[in-house]
C-alpha cells in the first residue's frame, strides 16, 4: 500500500479513489443533487471606503473553477563567449488566482440578495479568507481581489456567473493587513 503524505493524496485516499490517477473527489452534492468536485468558501468581512464602514457575509459557493499562476524570479545573464546562461533564483512573485463562479437562484428568481454581497465582497480592499481544498493544497489561503466581471447571459434568469482575479496574499510576510 503506497502512503500517501500531501493533502491533496489524503483527500483523495479518504475519498477512496487514491488509486485512479487523476480521480477526483466528490466533495459533497449541490442542492440540485448534482457532485460537487470544486467548491470556495470566503469568510464574512469588513472594509471601510470614506469612513464609512462596508461589511458582507460568509460567501459559499459550490461551484467554483480555479486558474492559479506562479511565476519565478530569474535573473538571466548571457556569458560573452559561453554556451548557456546564468540563471540566478531570486524568489517567487504571488501566484494570481483566477476563479469563475455561478450563484443561484431559486424557483426562477435571480439570485439578487446573494450577488449584492458577493458585489460587496469583490469590491473590499482587504485580504479575504479563503477556503478551497484546491487553493488550499497550493497555500493559499488569503488573497485581495484584483478584478472581476459579471457578464450578461441571454436566457438565464436564475444564476449569475462571475469571474475575479486575485493576488494571493501571504499572512506571514503582511501580518497587519489582516489585524487591522
Amino acid at each position: 500500500m503506497t502512503i500517501f503524505t500531501d493533502p491533496i493524496s489524503i483527500a483523495l485516499e479518504a475519498a477512496g479513489t487514491a488509486k485512479y490517477q487523476g480521480a477526483m473527489p466528490t466533495l459533497y452534492n449541490s442542492p440540485l443533487g448534482t457532485p460537487v468536485y470544486s467548491d470556495l468558501s470566503i469568510g464574512a468581512g469588513s472594509y471601510k471606503v470614506d469612513k464609512a464602514t462596508i461589511s458582507y457575509n460568509a460567501i459559499h459557493l459550490p461551484d467554483a473553477l480555479f486558474t492559479v499562476r506562479k511565476r519565478k524570479r530569474i535573473i538571466v545573464t548571457s556569458i560573452n563567449g559561453g554556451t548557456s546562461d546564468v540563471l540566478e533564483y531570486t524568489g517567487s512573485e504571488s501566484a494570481q488566482i483566477s476563479c469563475t463562479v455561478k450563484i443561484y437562484g431559486s424557483n426562477l428568481n435571480y439570485p439578487a440578495t446573494d450577488i449584492n454581497n458577493f458585489y460587496l465582497m469583490l469590491e473590499s480592499n482587504q485580504p479575504m479568507q479563503l477556503n478551497s481544498w484546491y487553493l488550499n493544497q497550493l497555500k493559499i489561503y488569503y488573497a485581495v481581489v484584483t478584478d472581476y466581471e459579471f457578464p450578461q447571459q441571454t436566457g438565464n434568469i436564475s444564476d449569475q456567473q462571475i469571474r475575479f482575479n486575485m493576488t494571493h496574499i501571504d499572512p506571514t510576510q503582511y501580518p497587519t493587513l489582516l489585524n487591522g
